[in-house]
């Protein structure tokens, strides 16, 4: 994934959206230096976004990671509510990429849980994942219903 999947999606971002976008996985490395230069287009001339613009090694993204929680939300510690709706943002286009990109329901599913199990099980998720005992009896199209409405949901959490 990448910002372009956010733009595209018309969902705003910051640098709280690369961070946790890179520290959950959603992002590479490189997005921190493409954010940058998209700073630096829209006049953001400061030495430490300048220098992110050229690249980010892989040696250092733990100290980069460090610099942009410092440098651009210090009061929020991981689970702060903002953080919190940034990966949900995240987790959203991520979902979304999914389902268009998967049109069979068992290769949908199977993406889905894939994704659920990458990324810390998320409770409100459950209904749709197809290894998990539902209360139910439940049909795959079920479950491809519940993703739908789930991102119908999420979307409109996300503008």
């Amino acid at each position: 994934m990448n910002l372009k999947d956010l733009k595209n999606r018309h969902i705003k971002y910051d640098w709280k959206t690369v961070f946790v976008g890179v520290q959950e996985n959603h992002f590479n490395k490189d997005v921190i230096s493409d954010y940058a230069v998209e700073l630096m287009e829209i006049g953001d001339e400061s030495g430490f976004v300048s220098k992110l613009a050229w690249g980010v090694s892989s040696e250092d993204l733990e100290e980069v990671m460090l610099e942009i929680k410092t440098n651009y939300f210090p009061q929020l510690d991981e689970e702060s509510t903002i953080l919190v709706e940034e990966n949900r943002k995240l987790r959203f286009v991520c979902l979304s990429k999914i389902k268009e990109k998967y049109k069979e329901d068992n290769e949908l599913l199977n993406k889905i849980a894939e994704f659920y199990g990458n990324h810390h099980y998320p409770e409100d998720m459950v209904s749709f994942v197809n290894y998990i005992p539902q209360e139910v009896p439940t049909t795959k199209e079920d479950m491809v219903n519940r993703l739908d409405k789930f991102l119908k949901m999420e979307s409109v959490r996300c503008s």
